[in-house]
């Protein structure tokens, strides 16, 4: 299930995209759900505030229907900081807090947004049994948050020719800092689908990531795998797509197999609307 809740944390990252018109501030909300042998199995909903000088971007994932008998995950993330003159968004704050099965987790940060430098870092963090986890060293707290991160790429105006070519970031996400890896190379026409707010061209994008510190590892050797078993390091792909009105290129759908089938992942909703300053979210939830 890594595949499942590495492709969640892509998706809240992603969230987000920028209104054609031009306008002084905006508010983003978008909604996808995933579906699994017929039934909806986890939302992801995000809500986001973009204006000349700054950005907020609030996002929430939960398990549900069927799935809730097997696993009860959810995740609420939350990144704010400034928009630089030429446009880049740069991070002052980020928080995660939820629970992945039986890891709980609390990550409150804190950014000098001209350096990245991780000027405060508060962490919680409750383990699964026969597991320890490999603090991050004070020297490598540098980077962008994985919101900040995502939020400039699908906010670059020449997306589909600039990300042929192997992009690469430093990511610091509180638990692990990471390389972040993105490229797309290929592109498919998407055909109306009922689950699906979106149909069109689509850029399909392979994301991938480099641990470089911070780790969980088990105490004890891992069982034999089974053989029904889908890997859990494969690349994530996501698809990508423009709509109408809208600058941005924002992840429209996934999929990827779990061992028992495949989990698709779909764009369901969107909405923008005028907005003066960010909602104050204490914890998103998700609505079906």
């Amino acid at each position: 299930m890594k595949i499942f809740y590495k492709t969640v944390i892509i998706l809240l990252s992603m969230s987000t995209f920028a209104k054609a018109q031009d306008v002084p501030s905006y508010k983003v909300t978008l909604d996808y759900k995933a579906y699994w042998a017929g039934f909806v199995v986890a939302y992801i909903t995000s809500e986001t505030f973009i204006s000349n000088d700054q950005y907020q971007i609030a996002a929430h994932y939960e398990v549900g229907g069927i799935a809730r008998m097997f696993n009860e995950s959810a995740n609420d993330t939350l990144s704010r900081g400034i928009r630089l003159s030429g446009g880049e968004f740069r991070p002052k704050y980020y928080e995660s807090s939820g629970n992945f099965g039986k890891l709980t987790y609390l990550n409150k940060v804190k950014f000098d947004p001209h350096t990245l430098k991780v000027m405060e870092h508060e962490q919680e963090l409750n383990l699964r049994e026969d597991t320890e986890y490999i603090p991050i060293p004070e020297e490598e707290k540098f980077g962008a948050d994985p919101m900040s991160i995502f939020l400039n790429m699908i906010m670059n105006k020449d997306f589909k020719e600039d990300y042929k070519e192997l992009e690469t970031k430093r990511q610091f996400g509180g638990i692990f800092v990471s390389e972040q890896s993105f490229i797309c190379e290929e592109n498919e026409m998407m055909k109306p689908e009922g689950r699906s707010v979106f149909a069109g061209n689509a850029s399909i994008c392979a994301i991938d990531g480099k641990l470089i510190a911070g780790n969980i590892k088990r105490t004890k050797k891992r069982k034999k795998r089974k053989k029904s078993r889908v890997d859990d390091d494969q690349k994530t792909r996501l698809w990508f797509g423009k709509l109408d009105g809208f600058d941005a290129t924002v992840p429209v759908y996934t999929e990827f197999p779990i061992g028992w089938g495949k989990v698709r992942i779909y764009l369901s909703n969107f909405d923008i609307e005028a907005a003066s300053q960010p909602t104050t979210i204490s914890k998103m939830k998700t609505t079906e």
